[in-house]
């Protein structure tokens, strides 16, 4: 993890940095008798996490989050704020707020997920889906609020309890609200709002009730900058905070005009560390991965890390690789796809569902196209980093083609990872594809044919042309890495302090 830089460092000044968000930065990770290994603390899972453990591990800033389960709870009760050392040394302070699981289950399972994400991601079948009724209103007042209330609640009193002033960074959509709740107590206390998910437009957020959705943009609005991913992300909610409540807006300065004060709406790309990424991708557990992958890896590898989460499009990505394998004979027996997939959210009938979909199609074009040996699509549903890098490291086609995506950071990761200048297929609807589409052959992920054909153009490219996409691709990365994504947001943040 790299250190804050020494003018990141100043430009924070003399104030409490406060880091708010769901997770926790680390995970209290079980004894295993039968490995021998004893219980540890490890760096939470996520991207998020990843993108903010460097601000908060090098600034001692104080991380609010969410008791979640046992394990949360359980480091909860080492102390508020706990000062919590992880396995490889890195020291983090840490607030749980811990609400009754059922007001959890509300806030998280019946409104985070999959309400707002599935709204976010433009997920919904409309025709059947969502059925907003009393249930939704309960979860919304007794989980949603309830949750963010708290969180807002344990903020105002670090903040009070703080020497210096507060600088609060929230962040992602499970606590929209929370900025609303800190200004209406904290008048003078500056607050940023990131959010990691894209941000649909104001037609798509009429879904909801007009309570709930005025609700999250008035929550929003209590930030002083609200950060997106995207360019399109900052105009959908400038436009959202226009036409759904009314409110003047500017939109070449990216201003909202609210309550009399100027909120400011920005951009800032998520990103990576680089040289911390490449070291771990050239650990001896990484090599020992890569040296499986070998053994048994064919002559052209396309390759997909993914979550199985529906706005992934998996689906889609296969049944383009069957297309192509159908146009493209000459293929068979050389190629072979290979899907590492992460499971998530299976306590979602949607997502369990999905997850089936996937293995289903998977198999069904394996009967169809295999043959002497051959396996078209290899699928492996695990969670292990070290074999996902040593797939970063070997693939020849890289496939990113979400629905809709905040960012997707593997687009990112695998280029930079890569030792055989692969080829990245990047829909169009990816946040990535804002600074990368250039360097990637763009698709739209729900054109099986047009995925079918950037598949095998990515196969087949000119040795030349692959070396000169890569390394625009590694070049745009290393330039807008994790440190500058801090940069920007704090160099916002002193401009509205003065």
């Amino acid at each position: 993890m790299p250190a804050i830089q020494p003018d990141l460092q100043q430009m924070l000044g003399n104030v409490q940095p406060i880091v708010v968000a769901n997770r926790a930065p680390l995970a209290l990770e079980a004894a295993d008798v039968f490995r021998g290994t004893p219980e540890r603390l490890v760096r939470g899972a996520g991207g998020l996490v990843t993108a903010l453990s460097s601000l908060a591990a090098s600034t001692h800033a104080l991380w609010v989050a969410v008791a979640r389960d046992d394990s949360d709870r359980a480091l909860a009760a080492r102390g508020d704020p706990a000062d919590l050392v992880t396995e490889d040394g890195l020291t983090y302070r840490v607030s749980f707020v811990q609400p009754e699981p059922q007001a959890y289950d509300l806030y998280y399972s019946s409104i985070s997920n999959p309400l707002l994400w599935f709204i976010q991601h433009y997920l919904w079948d409309l025709a059947r889906e969502p059925i907003v009724d009393t249930a939704t209103r309960y979860a919304w007042r007794e989980g949603y609020l309830r949750v963010n209330q708290m969180v807002a609640d344990r903020v105002i009193a670090q903040a009070r309890a703080s020497s210096r002033p507060a600088l609060v960074f929230v962040e992602d959509y499970q606590l929209y609200c929370v900025p609303g709740m800190v200004r209406a107590v904290l008048g003078d206390v500056r607050i940023q709002h990131f959010v990691h998910i894209p941000w649909p437009t104001p037609q798509y957020w009429t879904i909801l009730p007009t309570p709930i959705r005025d609700g999250i943009l008035q929550g929003l609005l209590g930030a002083d900058v609200v950060g997106f991913q995207t360019r399109r992300d900052v105009r959908n909610f400038l436009f959202t905070c226009e036409e759904n409540l009314g409110l003047v807006v500017d939109l070449r300065g990216r201003t909202v005009l609210y309550e009399g004060r100027t909120v400011r709406v920005r951009n800032y790309p998520i990103s990576i560390d680089v040289d911390g990424l490449l070291a771990q991708a050239r650990s001896d557990e990484v090599l020992a991965e890569e040296a499986l992958l070998l053994s048994w890896r064919p002559e052209k590898l396309i390759l997909r890390v993914d979550r199985t989460d529906l706005s992934k499009n998996i689906v889609r990505g296969f049944l383009a690789y069957e297309r192509m394998l159908e146009n493209h004979h000459e293929l068979h027996g050389t190629v072979q796809f290979w899907a590492y997939l992460q499971p998530s959210r299976q306590d979602i009938d949607d997502y369990r569902a999905y997850l089936g979909s996937v293995l289903s199609i998977a198999a069904r074009i394996n009967r169809q196209f295999s043959r002497g040996g051959w396996t078209p699509i290899r699928v492996e549903v695990d969670d292990v980093w070290a074999r996902a890098l040593a797939g970063y490291r070997q693939f020849d086609v890289l496939l990113v083609n979400p629905i809709y995506d905040g960012m997707n950071l593997v687009a990112k990761e695998g280029v930079v990872c890569n030792q055989r200048d692969g080829v990245l297929v990047l829909s169009e609807n990816a946040g990535s594809h804002e600074e990368l589409g250039d360097f990637a052959l763009s698709v739209n992920p729900f054109d099986v044919d047009e995925t079918a054909e950037a598949l095998y153009l990515g196969l087949m490219m000119d040795p030349v042309q692959k070396v000169a996409r890569a390394e625009r691709i590694r070049e745009t990365v290393r330039a807008a890495d994790i440190t500058r994504w801090i940069a920007l947001q704090l160099q916002d943040l002193r401009e509205v302090i003065g």
